[in-house]
């Protein structure tokens, strides 16, 4: 049976990687494309940031079922904002020992719904061995220890020393994890600078070291993140040259092998992102100012306590963002603010059964629910009144076609259901994004979060396997398609 490594690159686009081939920059992800099949359409979760994404990928559930609702959400529970890290500003407000907290245990241990398994626990089950190298949803059944830096125990008080956390049986978290890989990984990739280890040549030095000691696992999820960040910057415009340097790493990885067909019978490789990146204009008024749209409701702000005077909750997620009525009889005010405000692409909430969908500015209204006469491409059967312009649907003989929003009624049903609460939806045009106090932006650069194509429609890639993948393919089926693979012979 072969192995399976699994290459998560953060950010990777459909057009940017089509334009690398064309212009023969990336050899290795050619190599594999040409070794098997390439889909420029996969489609991720919604909200498409990391935190959310990852779940899906590893639950193959939405989260209307692993409960983890996007990368900036409210716990009614705890009443505070859960962030699971989202620019130094933030960590700064909220201070490092609770993001750490977040990041380090909640997200696995406490907020990941236990009703769902995770491939790694799906392959332990199976008498399967699995790795995760730097991904943030790791829940399996073996603790590690965390072993932070020194000014990160200094910063948290040393209030990790001597703690774990739940993984697979091998397992890295840059060097914030005790690993036996550490030991093979230079300095230089582990420093502060480098993110204490969580960058793709500390990922891709990980790998080699498992291949060249033939200790790789049955499966290996490996996350590389220097892409997003380059293309946050410089905006996908400009995406190609960190596409490059991410495929450097990808042939250091073959190149662990006796060569890199050798590569591809040994190993299935499957390559995905896990969202895409809009580019943001490069003004002011690209920004869409929520503290400001909402500034005639008292806001629970980052770091405060809720209290009875507050009358809402925004969590942003670059380009969307959750909005939580603490107080219901306001919630029909916000829609009609919200609304007003044409930068502002959907607004969505959950309404006596349905989901209500609002466009803003036209205000033009399209409300569903799951089952009835209509089926979309991915199987799915589904009730639909209004207008469906206001998702760019189109439907034909009873069959759903998806345009700018793809799988948006199964993803949008996901997020809103992801919490037993009130809750508003909103996402951002093309080349807007929200702005919130203490939150990042990205003017002239590139940001994610949003239901639109540019966030949504990521390539998959697949070699060293004639089992094919379900087709149109999703993020979300992944998780089956790996367990499939694990059946004997089909992956041969």
């Amino acid at each position: 049976m072969k192995k399976i490594i699994f290459l998560l690159i953060d950010s990777l686009m459909p057009n940017i990687l089509d334009d690398c081939i064309r212009h023969r920059t990336v050899p290795a992800l050619k190599f594999l494309i040409d070794r098997g099949k390439y889909w420029s359409n996969c489609v991720t979760v919604f909200p498409t940031m990391t935190a959310t994404v990852d779940c899906s990928l590893v639950t193959g559930t939405f989260p209307d079922q692993h409960r983890i609702p996007g990368l900036i959400w409210y716990d009614p529970e705890t009443k505070e904002i859960v962030n699971y890290i989202n620019g130094w500003k933030c960590i700064k407000k909220l201070g490092l020992s609770k993001c750490a907290q977040h990041v380090l245990f909640n997200l696995n241990e406490k907020h990941l719904s236990t009703q769902v398994s995770t491939i790694f626990e799906e392959l332990y089950r199976r008498g399967k061995t699995s790795a995760s190298i730097n991904a943030i949803v790791h829940r399996s059944v073996k603790r590690h220890a965390i072993s932070l830096p020194l000014l990160m125990n200094v910063s948290t008080g040393f209030r990790f020393r001597n703690s774990s956390t739940l993984g697979p049986d091998v397992m890295t978290l840059g060097a914030m994890v005790d690993s036996e890989i550490n030991k093979n990984i230079p300095r230089p990739m582990r420093g502060y600078k480098q993110k204490c280890g969580i960058n793709d040549a500390y990922a891709a030095h990980a790998v080699k070291a498992m291949i060249q000691s033939n200790q790789l696992p049955d499966f290996m999820l490996v996350y590389f993140p220097d892409n997003d960040h380059e293309v946050h910057k410089k905006n996908p415009a400009h995406a190609e040259e960190a596409l490059i340097r991410v495929d450097r790493h990808i042939q250091e990885i073959l190149n662990a092998f006796d060569s890199w067909e050798e590569a591809v019978n040994q190993c299935v490789f499957i390559v995905t992102s896990d969202h895409g990146q809009t580019r943001i204009g490069n003004e002011e008024r690209f920004n869409i100012d929520l503290d400001l749209l909402l500034d005639s409701f008292r806001v629970l702000q980052l770091g405060e306590k809720v209290g009875s005077h507050h009358d809402l909750v925004v969590c942003n997620n670059e380009r969307m963002a959750y909005v939580y009525p603490l107080r219901i009889d306001k919630l029909a005010k916000i829609i009609e603010i919200l609304s007003s405000e044409s930068r502002i692409d959907l607004i969505a909430w959950k309404e006596k059964g349905q989901v209500t969908v609002k466009e803003g500015g036209s205000g033009r209204i399209m409300q569903y629910q799951p089952d009835g006469p209509y089926t979309d491409s991915y199987g799915s059967a589904w009730t639909i009144t209004g207008e469906e312009a206001v998702v760019d649907l189109r439907i034909q003989e009873q069959e759903i076609q998806y345009g700018d929003y793809p799988d948006v009624l199964a993803r949008l049903y996901g997020a809103l259901h992801s919490q037993d609460v009130p809750m508003i939806v909103i996402t951002a045009r093309p080349r807007y994004e929200f702005k919130s106090r203490f939150y990042p932006v990205h003017l002239n650069g590139g940001s994610h979060g949003s239901l639109h194509k540019y966030d949504s429609d990521i390539p998959l890639i697949v070699a060293g396997t004639s089992h094919g993948v379900k087709e149109p393919p999703r993020l979300v089926d992944l998780k089956a398609y790996i367990l499939e693979l694990m059946d004997e012979g089909k992956n041969d």
